[in-house]
């Protein structure tokens, strides 16, 4: 029985032995195979052909940049990207007046090989050294061609007109320096100003501010006071420093508002700045703008405004323009014949306009029996409160002196 046991045990030995083996061999083919593969693929590869870097797509081993010409550079306003622009984007000026093309360029370009083309002669015309003459009202283009690129500039030509004495240019009253109004226009203020303020003035309030009208239409009598006071006050050169002669106030138009306060300070508050950015929304434009002095002839004065209608409102306050520059009087005075008034001796042009009257005397009767204010008239929140102390025709006359501006 035991030789049994111990041959069955040495039978089972064998058979464990030989799987084994077996399994051995297999494992071991097995191995061989993949080491095979492996090696016929790296062979494989090592067969093809390497690509230089120089071979190899730009595309596929950087990113795309943006080529160097349309890389804008730092350059002036207007048409920055080329190498020539307009300093004007609109030129404006009236029948049978000229203007030169202002156009600016980049270090290094030249213009010597411009040339200029208008797309109406009916309108305007240019010649070779770019200056536009006005032909008749009406708008064009005017095309600036040198080598290979082209600057196109809007052109609109103005018609000045004469009715009654008062001159227009195309369709808007003009009264300054060089321009006066007639003794016997006195249109009072008109609807179309008071409406439009009225709106000005509700839309501020919305905001939680107050403007107001300070001063408002003036006629062509009270204007004589006026000067004719501070002539009496301080002389003619200071007078024309600070106010207007007779016929030449914007207030005689019945178009302007003095807002608040006349006083440079008014800028500074939070009304004067909703004027300065909005105004333009309804219809009205900062007449006198900072900077623009040697153009208007008057100084900065951020209280007045004056009514154009909300178009042409717009078009100024954008293209930061005067109405001087707008409707092209700047130089008047050889269009319209001169009046007696304005040649007059020992009075010049003023420097100033849109002031109240004032008068340094007070009268120790009053003959006339006009009636005395009693109240107190506050000129300026920035200046000390004076009293009003009477009435000559509408004229408040008071005794305190005005600073130049």
């Amino acid at each position: 029985m035991a030789q049994k046991t111990a041959k069955k045990r040495r039978k089972d030995h064998a058979k464990a032995s030989f799987l084994l083996l077996m399994l051995s061999v297999v494992l071991v083919f097995g191995f061989g195979l993949i080491l095979g593969k492996q090696e016929q693929a790296i062979q494989q590869t090592a067969a093809v052909p390497r690509t230089s870097a120089e071979e190899i797509p730009t595309e596929t081993i950087i990113e795309e940049t943006v080529p160097p010409e349309t890389v804008p550079e730092t350059l002036p306003e207007f048409h920055p990207a080329t190498d020539f622009w307009s300093a004007e984007p609109h030129i404006y000026l009236r029948a049978n007046h000229q203007k030169q093309v202002a156009i600016g360029t980049k270090p290094g370009f030249t213009l010597a090989n411009a040339t200029y083309h208008v797309s109406d002669e009916n309108v305007a015309v240019v010649d070779e050294s770019g200056i536009i003459t006005g032909v008749s009202k009406g708008e064009c283009i005017v095309s600036v061609y040198c080598e290979t690129e082209t600057l196109e500039i809007p052109v609109t030509v103005r018609e000045l007109t004469i009715q009654d004495g008062c001159t227009y240019v195309d369709g808007i009253l003009i009264a300054n320096k060089s321009i006066s109004l007639p003794e016997d226009y006195d249109p009072g203020m008109l609807p179309e100003t008071v409406k439009a303020f009225k709106q000005l003035q509700e839309a501020a309030a919305a905001e939680g501010l107050n403007i107001y009208e300070g001063s408002g239409y003036r006629s062509y009598q009270y204007q004589i006071k006026a000067y004719n006071s501070l002539v009496e006050a301080y002389g003619h050169e200071y007078a024309d420093r600070i106010s207007a002669k007779p016929g030449h106030s914007e207030h005689q138009t019945g178009y302007t508002v003095d807002c608040n306060t006349i006083n440079d300070k008014f800028i500074q508050t939070p009304e004067g700045k909703w004027l300065d950015e909005h105004c333009h929304e309804f219809g009205f434009i900062i007449r006198y703008p900072e900077g623009k002095e040697d153009i208007t002839g008057y100084a900065y004065e951020c209280w007045h405004i004056r009514y154009v209608g909300v178009e042409v409102a717009t078009e100024i306050y954008e293209q930061g323009l005067t109405l001087e520059e707008y409707l092209d009087v700047v130089n008047i005075e050889n269009d319209i014949p001169p009046t007696e008034e304005e040649t007059a001796p020992d009075e010049d042009m003023p420097l100033e306009d849109g002031y109240a009257v004032f008068d340094t005397t007070v009268p120790e009767e009053n003959p006339d029996d006009e009636e005395v204010l009693q109240t107190e008239t506050v000129i300026s929140p920035y200046q000390e409160t004076v009293p009003a102390v009477a009435e000559d025709d509408g004229i408040a006359i008071i005794d305190a002196p005005l600073e130049a501006p």
